[in-house]
Formats: structure tokens, C-alpha cells, sequence
């Protein structure tokens, strides 16, 4: 059975993933999400994606009430994943790893130390499951699979 994947409008253009049709994916519509970045068509309640594409994001995200929001919608999906396209080592470096300007670093107040706990939290406290899968084309890879493993579970199960 082949499955649509629906990405949410606000996913900027040049940014995120889009999936071709294969004998597995009809392709990729943009929809207007209620929760996360990428779901699939009839697949709402059972899977949620949320991609970050920088730890920048990331540390943005971490200090604003607005992403835990999205967490505590995320909770009534049974399967709801964050995917992170970047590495641990980049969060434990933060600020002094790639991805983020030198002229800025020094601007930043937020540790890697402080990232890490708030990483270890947001998995204890929430059901959602966070990948750190390195970049971005990994994290692409990571959601096709994702997407192709709930498919096939749902249709064992019914």
C-alpha cells in the first residue's frame, strides 16, 4: 500500500524534505499541519515528525514556550518523533561547534551543557522520540523508513 506523506505549509521552501513517488510513496502534499512537520495521509493520530535543521533551532526552540506546546499536542500521537538534523557531538559543543557563526558565539548564552539537559528532559518527561541523525539527508532517510514501518505495522494490525 502506498502512503502520502503531508508536509506542513510552514516548512519554508529550500528547507525540510520532500518525497518522490516510489513503489512505496505516492509523493509529498503541502498541508497545513496542526502538529509537527510531516505526517501521512490518513495516518494523522498515528504519526508525527518534527524535523530541526540546526542546533541553532534547536536552542532557539528550547527556550520558547511555543515548542513545548507542540510537545504536549504531540502526546495524543502515538508515534510522535523529532528529528534532528545534527549530531550530539553539536550539542555538546554548543556554541563552539559547526553550524554556528564565530562572529555570534560569544553572543550566546545557552551551553551545550544546558541543551543536553533539556534534551534528557523533554525524553523523560514526553512520550516523543528524539534522533539525532547527523544531517540532513540522514534525517530524510530516517523519516522514509519511519513512514514505511508504521504503514506496515498498521496493516498487520487491522
Amino acid at each position: 500500500m502506498k502512503f502520502l506523506v503531508l508536509r506542513d505549509t510552514r516548512e519554508k521552501d529550500g528547507k525540510g524534505w520532500k518525497f518522490n513517488a516510489s513503489q512505496f510513496c505516492s509523493g509529498t502534499l503541502e498541508s497545513g499541519l496542526k502538529t509537527g512537520d510531516y505526517t501521512l495521509l490518513g495516518y494523522e493520530d498515528v504519526i508525527c515528525l518534527e524535523r530541526k535543521g540546526s542546533i541553532i533551532e534547536w536552542a532557539n526552540n528550547m527556550m520558547q514556550e511555543r515548542f513545548f506546546r507542540e510537545l504536549e499536542r504531540m502526546e495524543k500521537i502515538r508515534y510522535p518523533f523529532i528529528l534532528l538534523e545534527f549530531s550530539l557531538k553539536d550539542i555538546v559543543d554548543y556554541p563552539y561547534c559547526e553550524g554556528v557563526p564565530f562572529s555570534v558565539r560569544k553572543k550566546i548564552k545557552v551551553s551545550g551543557a544546558f541543551l543536553l539537559r533539556k534534551l534528557c528532559e523533554i525524553q523523560l518527561k514526553y512520550k516523543v522520540k528524539i534522533i539525532l541523525c547527523g544531517d540532513k539527508e540522514s534525517a530524510k532517510s530516517i523519516a522514509l523508513s519511519l513512514f514505511k514501518r508504521i504503514v506496515n505495522e498498521t496493516i498487520e494490525k487491522d
